[in-house]
């Protein structure tokens, strides 16, 4: 694919200019520009004011929405301390390769860390809503404001519900959805706490994949809920983010626990109603020094629908992709229940390169009888890492599964 041939030329000539000696060097000029461009890749400080590059109050960006939304252009706009008060406006606007578009606005007190734009998660494999949580932990005081979000992604999977889905049954389905919050959260030393409420209307409609079959083709609504009709919900998530580690986007030693709760009820019936409960903890553990580091990472979910309800199969958490069982698909699994549990040997060759052995281990099931660590399905492989002191900015993971081998190019860390 056009864009991992981009990425990966970024990722080795930086790490030709950060890591390697040249045995026949260049001119001096073109020297420089190569180590200039791995600097600005690789550095913790996007400017004075925290922004990067910006008009004013515009701030292009490239990012990647959700798995298998290929990059897209995104435009922020932000507007931190309006006035000199503690009044912020953030809105931005995304379209990508795949016409994945993505469209949000929030108003009030953002968290955001001095003047940087705020974190929002944007993807619809992310552990909702502990995605949120997580990514808003290290902004300081106290956060009210008013939210709302609009995607239109086209292409996404879908393989069936359970653990023993079949990887020829995948078909594809266009996920239309918006999200109007209203949030509270605060932060109390290392404990950050979240609060939000708000409607959910969603639309599933064929997918746009030419290679795929849409979802109706191939499932019927009992083995799809939710496809004949996607119902609105309103919505309640409460959550708390403990915050131990050294360096959160660049941790060497310490630990984070994230707990969410949520209960969605559908405004038309009670039919889909349903609670969820989701649990993620990370430990990282010296080998001695900073170089050699174990990261582990558990991770569990439980949707409990009510009696004689059923939860949306587009609303189920998933497994696969570059977030949880990375040797897999994106979406290749998804029930009511999800475990999942990594480890990764790091090592840091220099400073800014680190090289990761991988392995991780994982499951869906139907109800808490489930949960267990049975049948689980898992994936080995290697990592290299390009970061800066404070977070990792690109990782290249390759992993082998059951189902083949996978390579990886990500935004960010692994956990």
């Amino acid at each position: 694919m056009k864009h991992r041939r981009v990425v990966l030329a970024v990722v080795f000539s930086s790490l030709a200019a950060v890591a390697a000696p040249a045995q026949d060097e260049p001119p001096a000029a073109e020297r420089r520009g190569i180590k200039e461009a791995a600097r600005d890749l690789l550095k913790d400080d996007e400017s004075s004011d925290g922004r990067g590059v910006h008009l004013g109050p515009f701030v292009p960006r490239v990012d990647v929405l959700s798995s298998g939304g290929g990059p897209a252009g995104v435009l922020h706009f932000w507007a931190p301390d309006i006035g000199g008060a503690a009044f912020d406006f953030h809105a931005s606007a995304a379209y990508s390769t795949y016409k994945y578009q993505y469209y949000d606005l929030q108003l009030g007190l953002l968290p955001h860390v001095d003047k940087r734009l705020p974190r929002i998660d944007t993807g619809s494999n992310g552990l909702f809503p502990l995605a949120d949580i997580e990514k808003t932990a290290s902004a300081p005081g106290f956060n009210v404001y008013a939210s709302a979000r609009y995607r239109d992604y086209p292409r996404e999977d879908f393989y069936g519900i359970g653990p023993d889905t079949l990887k020829s049954n995948r078909s594809d389905y266009r996920l239309q959805d918006g999200l109007y919050e209203g949030v509270v959260r605060f932060r109390v030393a290392r404990l950050s706490v979240l609060g939000r409420a708000g409607v959910l209307r969603t639309s599933i409609l064929p997918g746009g994949d030419p290679n795929d079959p849409n979802v109706e083709a191939t499932f019927f609504e009992a083995g799809a809920p939710g496809l004949v009709r996607a119902p609105d919900f309103t919505h309640v998530s409460a959550g708390a983010w403990l915050e131990l580690r050294d360096v959160p986007g660049n941790p060497h030693r310490g630990a984070s626990i994230g707990v969410a709760y949520s209960r969605f009820d559908e405004r038309n019936g009670r039919a889909h109603d349903f609670n969820r409960l989701t649990l993620d903890a990370r430990e990282y553990i010296r080998l001695g020094s900073n170089r050699h580091v174990v990261a582990l990472r558990q991770t569990a979910s439980l949707d409990r629908p009510d009696e004689d309800s059923t939860v949306p199969f587009y609303l189920r958490q998933t497994l696969g992709g570059g977030r949880l069982l990375r040797g897999y698909p994106s979406f290749r699994f998804r029930d009511n229940g999800l475990l999942y549990l990594a480890s990764e040997y790091r090592f840091e060759i220099r400073p800014k390169v680190e090289l990761a052995l991988l392995y991780e281990a994982g499951k869906v099931f139907a109800d808490a009888g489930g949960f267990d660590f049975q049948r689980l399905r898992g994936a080995y492989g290697a990592g290299i890492r390009l970061k800066s002191l404070r977070k990792v900015h690109l990782r290249l993971d390759v992993l082998r599964s059951a189902e083949g081998t996978r390579v990886q190019f990500k935004l960010g860390p692994s956990f």
